[in-house]
């Protein structure tokens, strides 16, 4: 199987979206990173054996990721350095960003979505670690207390993750493809 068939270009266009997002936004360019993160969802899609399903994925981790980052905004868990249009709101490309993870359940994450618990402990690890690396980098500040902050992120990813895991799970059964431990990413 051709590398670009992989899990392995999946995770690659998460992590550099990832980066592109967080250093786009620690460096006061946030548009900049947008841009080269929606061209790594936009060449996920071009790439994709299933599109359809990972709109599905995509648009539903969006909604989810609004509803996450609306009441973490709202608790005071933490505030961005650039991007933010309106304070209460997050960042565009903090939505983005919940668009591109979605495109990893049925690629690179699908051994973690696949198990429940699994993925709940990675949404209430994982979560939290992401926005201390994106403190780390200058994209976001954890207001205080810390550790109340870290907390909520830790419940709310958890949570979010849960969900996530449940819909990624159910739209691969009904396509067949829990048996395949790696789905292609070309189209036939």
């Amino acid at each position: 199987m051709p590398v670009r068939d992989s899990s392995l270009v999946n995770y690659v266009f998460y992590q550099v979206g990832w980066f592109a997002c967080v250093l786009g936004a620690s460096w006061h360019r946030p548009w900049a990173g947008f841009a080269v993160g929606l061209l790594l969802l936009v060449a996920h899609f071009v790439l994709s054996s299933r599109p359809e399903r990972d709109l599905k994925l995509v648009v539903v981790a969006v909604v989810a990721g609004l509803i996450v980052e609306l009441m973490l905004i709202a608790t005071g868990t933490y505030r961005f350095t650039s991007g933010t249009v309106v304070a209460a709101l997050p960042p565009a490309w903090l939505l983005l960003m919940w668009a591109q993870f979605a495109t990893t359940f049925p690629f690179s994450l699908k051994p973690i979505v696949m198990k429940p618990v699994a993925a709940a402990l990675f949404g209430a690890i994982g979560g939290p670690l992401a926005f201390v690396a994106g403190q780390g980098l200058g994209a976001v500040t954890l207001l205080p207390p810390v550790s109340l902050s870290l907390l909520r992120l830790a419940v709310s990813w958890g949570i979010a993750m849960t969900v996530l895991s449940a819909v990624a799970r159910e739209e691969l059964r009904r396509e067949g493809s829990l048996a395949s431990p790696d789905i292609g990413m070309s189209r036939p």
